[in-house]
């Protein structure tokens, strides 16, 4: 296993690192695993949400958070230096996303585990200490790489968390500070003074994918080729074009003409929430975006599920069998045909003030 120690670099190239990678990898390449931490404090979307629904981007804006899009599924989060992150980059496997979790979480578990902290994994891909959670992971394909990534919480900042995320009213942010106070946890809130060190969380998180991969401990250093690739997924996944992509009809001073009606659905299915925002006109869906917190393969099957969804008449039996036709080649844990049929069925117009 090659393993590379990055320490702490830029908000943008911790993001990037593990793209730049996998976007490398060829298959019969060593399995590399990174550990890295941001200097800085940044928010990151997962591909398939619709960020200006997740993040307040004024207010990041206005304290210079960068908000980023990573190529992974999942929900928006607040990545700072009290995480270790890692990632795990591998030739592809042909191994179902929730295969890959069962496989592989195992790593983080044991360390938590060899930590002293009574960690479990609990599917599809969550890692939790009773009923907290401690660790939230991912998984994806890209080119010839299958991607796992996840962190350790050393520690967690649930104020800013809540309050870089887009919330209907702030007692709702206050109610979510709590929550998230009562349904997350980490190694400091788990272990107190008995907690180790960085580099020892990280050792033993090493340790353990080595022993779940069979493979002795290579250390080694990016190459010229990953650092430019690193360079270029840098810049992309923190452009506002990209983190706030397909979005131009339902963002703030974009007009609607005339007889358009502009409806949003939203549903928790059990693999994660489902959000459509879908633009309709005499009883056809004129225009669609489908995102949301769950993870689905391959990267593109959302996309090729809203070219499918153009023109159909915006009924139930049309839809569901659209969406049949898609999702039938897809693998989303937790989330059916039927589940994205139900967002739909969900819809509502959207306010007035999204469309002036």
């Amino acid at each position: 296993m090659r393993y590379l120690d990055l320490g702490t670099v830029g908000a943008e190239e911790s993001q990037a690192v593990y793209h730049a990678l996998a976007d490398l990898m060829q298959p019969g390449d060593p399995v590399t695993l990174v550990t890295v931490s941001p200097t800085s404090p940044y928010v990151c979307v997962g591909y398939h949400q619709v960020a200006s629904r997740e993040v307040d981007r004024a207010y990041c804006d206005a304290h210079a958070i960068p908000v980023g899009r990573r190529m992974v599924g999942g929900g928006a989060v607040w990545l700072d230096h009290d995480q270790v992150f890692w990632h795990l980059i591998m030739p592809h496997r042909n191994l179902p996303i929730d295969s890959l979790y069962r496989q592989f979480l195992q790593a983080p578990v044991k360390a938590y585990q060899r930590m002293g902290i009574s960690a479990e994994h609990r599917p599809v891909n969550d890692i939790v200490v009773g009923a907290r959670k401690i660790g939230g992971t991912g998984a994806s394909t890209m080119g010839n790489a299958d991607l796992l990534v996840g962190s350790i919480m050393m520690d967690f900042n649930t104020e800013a968390m809540a309050r870089v995320l887009n919330v209907p009213s702030e007692k709702f942010r206050d109610k979510m500070v709590s929550s998230l106070h009562e349904y997350m946890t980490t190694v400091a809130r788990e272990l107190g003074a008995g907690a180790p060190t960085r580099a020892e969380a990280t050792r033993l998180l090493v340790e353990q994918f080595a022993e779940v991969l069979e493979e002795d401990v290579c250390q080694g250093a990016l190459t010229d080729e990953e650092e430019a690739r690193l360079s270029f997924y840098a810049h992309h996944l923190f452009d506002p074009a990209f983190v706030y992509r397909n979005e131009g009809y339902f963002q703030p001073g974009v007009k609607i003409r005339d007889g358009v009606r502009l409806l949003e659905g939203l549903y928790k299915a059990p693999g994660g929430l489902i959000r459509v925002v879908w633009r309709e006109a005499e009883g056809t869906i004129d225009d669609v975006v489908i995102g949301g917190d769950f993870f689905v393969e391959p990267a593109d099957a959302l996309a090729r599920l809203e070219r499918q969804l153009k023109g159909v008449p915006a009924e139930r039996e049309a839809l569901q069998a659209a969406i049949l036709a898609v999702w039938d080649t897809v693998d989303a844990p937790g989330v059916q045909a039927s589940d994205v049929v139900e967002a739909f069925s969900q819809g509502k117009i959207m306010s007035p003030a999204a469309l002036v």
